[in-house]
């Protein structure tokens, strides 16, 4: 079977018929040849990874030229006996043409077809009751990445990369408490992560990496290079400390300060004033089920560090350098909507939007939801009002005081993010 796929420079558009059901070959029509070819590039890549060949072609049609893009069409026509045309992007010009050709060839079998990705519909255009689509599409994070030309950038816990957590039943009761901490009091526990971040970068760590010993002087002293002092909740450390998060925590001679942690997710979670929310809201997000008892969203990865192009340079010193980078705190998939969220622990800025944003509409196009999830966007004053502006601009979905939220309550808030 072959596709006749309207080129379109969202990439979604592109792919969601042979997602629904693969094709012997899929031919492009429309858009510029380096630009096609890069994006059929991609596009192979994410099919054989998951064991499907297809061979993709490419034609180029004129977008003001009726009679040539008529002509592109019947030969096509009369080139594949089995062609399904799927007029889901692409120039307005080869839908005309399309009308020409079938006009011209009634007795012909050509069939035409259309996705509504955003709900999961399929319209069978040329009203003749045979379909040949059978799935729904879907794409994981990593694959929506991939078509829009960008690749994701794993990591082990202690890199700045994506880490792949290890949600075991204990480590997920191991966030709740943190949340638990956190939400109580976010500003304070913000300075808390901070104290706990200054021991690492200045401090002994063991060969575990569990344990860090650090001079008091010397944490007091990084601490005070942005405006932060050693003023340690111990409130707060009692608590981890009763919850078994940390293992021990000793600061009385004031001369040196000793932490250990339960394991490294734990402290990854602590040391990162940002993480709790993080994890709380991307493992609410992963368990939540639709209308039919089904996982809302397909796929869910957090601290998503994202390189634009998928390519490496290589530098003298023959060490691996990425280009552009960004990281997204959580990206969620819907089938094939991606939905960018980006989580605020504390003051948020319009800078934030703006990234938010160029990032979403870069790896997601039209069909990218952008969400920012808040735990302190002042209810007064021009700061307040003018961010919420700004994102209404956007298109970005405010969920403010997050940490006034139940679990379901959150759930609700997360549960149709990617609907319009």
């Amino acid at each position: 079977m072959t596709y006749i796929e309207f080129f379109d420079a969202t990439a979604s558009k592109n792919v969601g018929a042979c997602l629904s059901y693969a094709p012997d070959r899929v031919v492009f029509i429309g858009g510029n040849t380096n630009t096609v070819n890069r994006h059929i590039a991609n596009y192979t890549r994410v099919f054989e990874d998951r064991g499907i060949h297809i061979e993709f072609d490419h034609k180029t049609a004129s977008k003001s030229n009726l009679e040539n893009a008529v002509n592109l069409l019947k030969k096509l026509v009369e080139t594949y006996d089995d062609c399904v045309f799927d007029i889901t992007g692409g120039e307005e010009i080869l839908n005309l043409a399309l009308g020409v050709v079938c006009a011209k060839n009634p007795d012909r079998n050509i069939q035409i077809h259309k996705f509504n990705l955003r709900t999961n519909s399929m319209y069978d255009c040329d009203k003749d009751g045979t379909t040949v689509f059978k799935d729904i599409p879907s794409l994981s994070v990593a694959e929506n990445i991939r078509i829009y030309g960008g690749d994701i950038l794993y990591g082990e816990i202690h890199e700045e990369k994506t880490y792949l957590w290890d949600l075991t039943p204990d480590f997920l009761e191991d966030i709740e408490k943190i949340w638990t901490v956190c939400k109580g009091n976010v500003r304070l526990w913000n300075v808390m992560c901070e104290i706990f971040d200054a021991i690492e970068e200045v401090g002994t760590v063991s060969e575990d990496a569990l344990t860090t010993v650090a001079g008091r002087s010397t944490v007091e002293a990084y601490l005070s290079q942005n405006n932060n002092k050693y003023k340690p909740a111990h409130g707060i450390i009692k608590y981890l400390l009763d919850n078994g998060l940390l293992t021990f925590f000793d600061d009385a001679d004031e001369t040196t300060i000793t932490i250990s942690y339960k394991n490294p997710q734990v402290k990854k979670c602590l040391t990162k004033a940002g993480q709790a929310l993080e994890m709380k809201v991307f493992v609410t997000a992963r368990e939540i089920l639709d209308d039919s008892g089904k996982i809302m969203y397909n796929d869910a990865v957090n601290g998503v560090v994202i390189d634009w192009d998928a390519e490496l340079n290589e530098e003298e010193s023959q060490e691996e350098k990425y280009d552009t980078t960004n990281e997204i705190d959580i990206l969620l998939m819907h089938n094939m909507i991606p939905v960018f969220i980006s989580c605020k622990n504390g003051k948020v800025t319009a800078e934030e939007l703006y990234k938010l944003n160029t990032v979403a509409r870069r790896f997601g196009g039209e069909y990218a939801k952008m969400v920012l999830v808040a735990t302190a966007i002042p209810k007064t004053g021009t700061q307040g009002e003018y961010l919420r502006q700004r994102a209404e601009d956007m298109g970005i979905k405010l969920i403010e005081d997050v940490q006034k939220l139940d679990t379901q309550g959150l759930a609700d808030k997360l549960k149709n993010l990617w609907q319009n």
